[in-house]
């Protein structure tokens, strides 16, 4: 098993890293009232031409929709990854808890990566603070997009979390 991905949005460099992958050039980012905004292009992925990324720390949850390229279809409406967040200065870091949840094209949301965290778990790569955060949060998700129809931003308006994208046009938008 490996250990937790860990991610850093450097406002100032205008960077993301994947800690052991790479780092990628930031095209747009800003603080919002909940969190964290940012935009970077996926060059050389095969399907993906771009992402948009909500980090929301209260919610230990980051919310990414994945623009795909011409004559792909859509991935997702929203890819969900329960993760703890710290920010210092115009530094982000998001340490991701292995869980996440998929709203499908359909808008049916799945709970995947539950093997990985259980095998991470055993394998003492999440503390048990971590372990709570985690479930906490997938259960937070999956019981709000249940009682608002799976509908994620009604779900998040009803938190007060209101998220723009900025690629508005892109008919792939969560709903």
């Amino acid at each position: 098993m490996h250990a937790p991905k860990i991610s850093t949005f450097d406002l100032t460099a205008m960077t993301h890293v994947i800690t052991g992958l790479n780092t990628y050039p930031v095209a747009r980012a800003e603080r919002t009232a909940h969190g964290l905004h940012v935009q970077r292009p996926m060059p050389g992925h095969p399907t993906l031409a771009a992402q948009e990324v909500h980090v929301l720390p209260d919610l230990d949850l980051v919310v990414t929709h994945f623009t795909p390229r011409p004559g792909h279809p859509p991935h997702s409406r929203a890819y969900l990854d329960m993760a703890s967040v710290q920010a210092a200065g115009t530094v982000w870091t998001v340490r991701d808890l292995y869980l996440d949840v998929i709203v499908q094209p359909d808008g049916v949301p799945v709970l995947v990566d539950e093997d990985e965290y259980a095998e991470a778990v055993l394998e003492g790569h999440l503390t048990p603070e971590e372990q709570r955060r985690a479930l906490r949060s997938a259960a937070r998700v999956v019981n709000g997009l249940f009682t608002y129809g799976n509908d994620l931003e009604a779900w998040l308006t009803s938190l007060d979390v209101h998220l723009e994208w900025w690629n508005a046009r892109d008919s792939t938008l969560p709903r």
